[in-house]
């Protein structure tokens, strides 16, 4: 395993030094991009009035027919719903096509991404355009607190944004109480009241929510140059997947050798993240692979010719391991 991670890293090192010198032919961060901010915007708007999903007090299905935004009703305490703000503006910039590494169900990552991806604009000066994500701090505090979308530009000088997790039971005393009461809220900013520095009156003026910054989204990430079976190895097959959002997990097996092969792929590569592929023969070891790598963690394999197997892996803080399955 030791010898595989070194390998890994050089020829990841490799493909960094053939990109750099213009060999590889992918679509960077800064490239053209079919996903435009419109496009986000109409995409937030559609959601205006959906709760966090499945798990909310008055259930619903986002636009695109999913039970939650990202993990709205499972990233919190004991897999439960989170404050969700920051993961419908997350869904929103990955379901129209731009590039979302670096984000998190944390506003504060919204700033940290538009500084990372030079697309943070925090000038008085700045106009804001549809697709923006609009960062709020507080007068209070120098803590982020929370991030929406705008969704138009009015003519009279107004900013319309999509706020997720809003409007939740004041009285709440958990994160999960207030996620499951709240929805996805449209409010405006007047004019006057759009520049960073601002503090709107229409947002929560007893909160004093400043605004912070606007991050322009960045466009598609370079797709991942592997594939599970060139990482599990020739005479490999896919005979299961499973979404992690921003990763796959992907469980293989060769008919020839009787051994199954997991490898968890990130789907758009940027920076190393924590990752980790397992795999869990009945009766028999776990192999696993925890690390923090930029393509993908694994392979980790065994012989499960006739033994049933759990599989699995973990991408940034989101873990998942199947039931036992695939026997024989």
């Amino acid at each position: 395993m030791r010898l595989h991670r070194i390998l890994r890293r050089a020829s990841g090192l490799l493909a960094a030094a053939a990109m750099a010198l213009g060999l590889l032919t992918f679509t960077g961060a800064g490239a053209a991009s079919a996903a435009t901010g419109g496009g986000a915007a109409a995409l937030a708007a559609a959601n205006v009035a959906r709760t966090a999903g499945s798990c909310a007090d008055t259930p619903t299905t986002n636009s695109l027919g999913g039970t939650q935004f990202e993990h709205s009703c499972t990233g919190g305490a004991s897999g439960g719903p989170e404050y969700w703000c920051a993961d419908f503006a997350l869904w929103v910039w990955r379901n129209a096509g731009f590039y979302t590494g670096g984000l998190d169900a944390s506003a504060a990552s919204f700033l940290t991404y538009g500084q990372t991806n030079g697309t943070l604009h925090t000038s008085a000066s700045y106009v804001p355009q549809p697709g923006d994500a609009v960062v709020y701090g507080s007068t209070q505090d120098s803590d982020i607190h929370h991030v929406g979308i705008v969704t138009a530009v009015n003519t009279n000088g107004s900013v319309t944004t999509a706020n997720g997790d809003w409007g939740g039971d004041p009285n709440a005393s958990t994160m999960a109480q207030f996620a499951v009461s709240s929805k996805v809220v449209s409010i405006t900013l007047a004019a006057g009241q759009t520049a960073v520095g601002s503090v709107p009156t229409a947002v929560d003026p007893a909160d004093g929510y400043v605004i912070k910054g606007y991050t322009t989204p960045a466009a598609a990430a370079p797709a991942n140059p592997y594939t599970p079976t060139q990482v599990c190895g020739s005479g490999y097959t896919v005979i299961d997947t499973h979404d992690l959002g921003g990763a796959v997990v992907d469980l293989l097996y060769n008919a020839s050798s009787g051994r199954n092969c997991v490898v968890t792929m990130v789907s758009q590569p940027s920076v190393a993240v924590p990752l980790d592929a397992t795999l869990t023969v009945q009766g028999g070891a776990t192999v696993d692979d925890p690390g923090s790598y930029t393509y993908y963690a694994g392979p980790v394999s065994a012989a499960a010719a006739s033994a049933c197997v759990k599989w699995g892996g973990t991408f940034r803080n989101t873990m998942w391991t199947s039931d036992w399955g695939h026997c024989g």
